[in-house]
């Protein structure tokens, strides 16, 4: 292994990080933005009980927003904290309540709930889940061009058709296909709404002939995949537990026939390939571009894959997971 490539430092029992040519750093005002969001989530009533507000603790949503953001503004990385939050409720309502296995269901909520992010409808404000997503979009809407604000939300349109995918999988007892996968966890992850907030770090967010040029856009997707599949290796305890077939290492074992052991071997090389194909995307684009908007958004997009890692070795989120590396091999 060359001398260049940082890895993070896990303890003895925890599950192995991956090896990247950058390092992780974290907002200096973590602590003040977890108590923010607190008291945001008390504020706007998004939780019912103390049970539902000690898993969003235990998520850590304000570390990852601090690990993925850590030179951004503090109006910015508080903005991720509570997004995170309210992401993390939605999340989990699509995942593990009656909605999972509900296609109907989940049909007539996403149109309710993107017809009120876009305002084509009146807004249920009795929905905890509603007034989090406003306050989020108002936020964005007051201090950024409209063009950015359409921009985040027609990425966060995505995000709610893929989830309506997975419960239509989860409902025909389906496990999709490798290549079908690939795709879709780019938008089940709603990882291209963090990348948009990556452009709240600049003066202003990147033009149009820039955001949309292939090399930014390979850096986007690249950096997509390497979040979910290192999501996706993190969180592999957690869905072998409750039965979720939408894990790329379960997806491998399902659609070639692999054990445990391989199909993870095939993730870390599949996410060291990634990591190769980003550093290369980006030399491109730094060549290519001279200003430094492109370079500050490369940077913060380097942090933000190294930072992801860093916030899922600590999240309780994802415990357990050590013990089925231990036995994979």
């Amino acid at each position: 292994m060359s001398s260049d490539r940082i890895s993070v430092v896990v303890g003895r029992g925890e599950p192995r990080g991956f090896d990247y040519p950058f390092s992780a750093s974290c907002h200096p005002k973590m602590d003040i933005v977890h108590r923010r969001t607190l008291q945001w989530v008390r504020r706007l009533r998004l939780t019912e009980d103390d049970r539902a507000l000690s898993r969003i603790k235990a998520a850590n949503v304000a570390h990852l927003a601090a690990w993925l953001l850590p030179a951004a503004s503090m109006q910015t990385v508080q903005l991720a904290s509570d997004f995170t939050a309210a992401l993390f409720l939605l999340d989990d309502t699509y995942d593990e309540g009656s909605l999972s296995v509900n296609p109907e269901a989940v049909a007539r909520l996403n149109e309710r709930y993107l017809g009120e992010l876009f305002g084509y409808v009146k807004a249920d404000l009795s929905d905890p889940v509603t007034r989090g997503l406003l306050d989020i979009r108002d936020r964005i809407k007051g201090d950024h061009p409209n063009f950015f604000l359409n921009r985040w939300l027609s990425h966060f349109q995505y995000y709610y058709e893929a989830n309506l995918w997975e419960v239509n999988n989860r409902a025909q007892q389906r496990v999709p296909g490798v290549d079908e996968y690939l795709m879709m966890r780019r938008f089940s992850g709603a990882v291209y709404t963090y990348c948009d907030l990556l452009e709240l770090m600049l003066d202003k967010p990147l033009p149009l002939e820039v955001v949309r040029h292939p090399l930014i856009q390979s850096v986007r997707d690249i950096c997509n995949d390497i979040l979910c599949w290192t999501n996706d290796y993190f969180s592999l305890g957690k869905e072998l537990r409750t039965g979720e077939v939408h894990n790329l290492i379960v997806v491998l074992m399902n659609s070639e026939n692999m054990t445990l052991e391989d199909a993870i071997a095939r993730l870390r090389r599949m996410h060291d390939d990634r990591i190769a194909a980003y550093q290369e995307v980006k030399g491109k684009a730094l060549a290519l571009w001279a200003d430094d908007d492109v370079r500050c958004y490369l940077d913060a997009a380097d942090a933000m894959i190294a930072g992801n890692q860093r916030w899922a070795l600590e999240a309780g989120r994802y415990a357990g997971l050590e013990s089925l590396i231990a036995h994979a091999g």
